[in-house]
Order: structure tokens, then sequence, then C-alpha cells
């Protein structure tokens, strides 16, 4: 099957399709991560221990490494906050499991092969169906945030400076910092540091093929310099932020915010 390096990003999922190689260092993602091996098996080290398969699915903030080769690896985000941990770990389990994670294969397989195939009507079907519902054939059990809380989640989204902490956001909700970080917890599932920090490497993707300066990017990610922005990409994602916007350039990019 032929197969074209894509990135498609939404608020809440993230599918990319590229040559992951073998020069990953440790990973630590803020969202379930499902690995799928376009050729043939990937492996990922755990503490736990490996896991291989042609599926592979990893918790969300568990640190891992995956090594797959020289083949394509289609991986697949889904944001903790936003569906149930009922939802979250069922998920995975079915596609940790060979039987129905074989299932789910071969319509992922058909997915990313007519992205490649035809941009200008994926684009469509991405503006006409969601994400869950095109992959998984149903939508995934949404978690009920908090209202404060999702305004909050909503700001994070829009604003990366640094200087947004749990103070901040605790006075727009009329919250002591405190409360707040502990209503954050139990709404989302979530610590609000380890969200923070996630979403801000995750910002990285939607900036990884503008024609900026690293320094620039930093900057508008909110980083206080370059070394902090690097630091914390390599940590996120197991490779620098240069190495990443190499691998990635290439790639066709979808917006899938209008699903």
């Amino acid at each position: 099957m032929s197969v074209k390096p894509l990135i498609m990003i939404g608020k809440d999922r993230v599918c990319h399709v590229c040559r992951l190689g073998s020069r990953l260092d440790e990973r630590v993602i803020g969202a379930l991560v499902i690995y799928l091996g376009l050729e043939h098996n990937v492996t990922v080290h755990r503490d736990t221990g490996p896991r291989t398969g042609r599926i592979v699915a990893v918790e969300p903030y568990a640190r891992h490494r995956i090594v797959s080769g020289r083949q394509h690896v289609c991986t697949i985000l889904i944001e903790p906050e936003s569906v149930t941990d009922t939802g979250l770990d069922t998920l995975r389990a079915e596609l940790n499991h060979p039987a129905t994670g074989a299932e789910v294969f071969q319509d992922l397989l058909d997915f990313i092969h007519d992205a490649g195939r035809d941009p200008a009507t994926m684009e469509t079907t991405l503006s006409g169906l969601s994400f869950d519902r095109l992959i998984f054939a149903e939508e995934l059990e949404k978690r009920p945030l908090d209202q404060r809380i999702g305004q909050i989640t909503e700001l994070l989204d829009r604003e990366t400076d640094s200087l947004i902490g749990a103070d901040y956001c605790g006075s727009q909700v009329s919250l002591t910092a405190s409360r707040f970080r502990r209503l954050f917890r139990e709404s989302t599932g979530v610590q609000f540091r380890n969200y923070r920090m996630w979403r801000r490497a995750r910002s990285y993707l939607r900036l990884v093929k503008e024609k900026i300066s690293l320094t620039e990017t930093a900057l508008e990610l909110g980083y206080p310099d370059s070394s902090h922005f690097s630091h914390s990409i390599r940590q996120t994602y197991g490779l620098p932020p240069r190495q990443m916007k190499t691998h990635m350039e290439p790639s066709l990019f979808f917006l899938m915010d209008a699903a």
C-alpha cells in the first residue's frame, strides 16, 4: 500500500503518519497513544515490559519508547479530558487485544490510504463526520467537564503564556489556586501542571510546518527560551524540535477543528 506522510490535528484528536525510525528517546505524551504499524509490528517498551503488535495502545502520561524500524507508523492521540476513564480503558484494552484490535486494523489502513490518495475529499469528510466515527465507527463516551474547568481548558487552548498558572486560572473562575487544582484533577483526570505542559508541547504540532525559526516558535508557544523549548519537546516526543520539523514538513496537513 502506498502511504503518504500526513498530520491531522483537532482540539482533542491527532492522527500522524510518518517513518518514526529507531532513534527515538523515551517519550511522555499526555494523551492515549495508539501506534499502528503499517507494514509490520511495532514494539513499545515500558517499565512493565515490552508489548509487540500491529496495534499498541499506551495510556496517557506513561513513559515509553517505541521501536518500529523503517516502516511508516500511524500515531493517534486521544486527549484524556475528552473521554471518560472507562471509555479510555475500554478502548485501550480492545486495541491491545489481538482479536478486537485486528477488527480496527483494516479500517485504519483504508482511512490512511484514502487520506493520502485524495486529500480534498478527506477535507470534506472530516468537516462532515467526527474523527471517532471515521476511525472507530462510533463516538467515544464524552467526559462531562465541570463548566468552570471547561472554561479554563478553552483558555489554555488559546493561550500558551507561561505566566498563566493555577493562581490566574483560579481567579478566572472565582476559586483559590488549591481548590482550582483539586477541581481540575477531579474533572479532567489530569493534574493541572501536567495538562498545561502537555498542551503547550502539543501546540508545536500546529506550528511545525510554519516557516519561522525555532527561537520564534519557542516564544510563540510561551517558552522562556529555545533551550527550555527543546528540552520540553524532546521529553514529550522523544525527538528534538528540529528533527521533528524535518520529519513532519513534507506531510499533508489537515485541521479537524471544524469537525
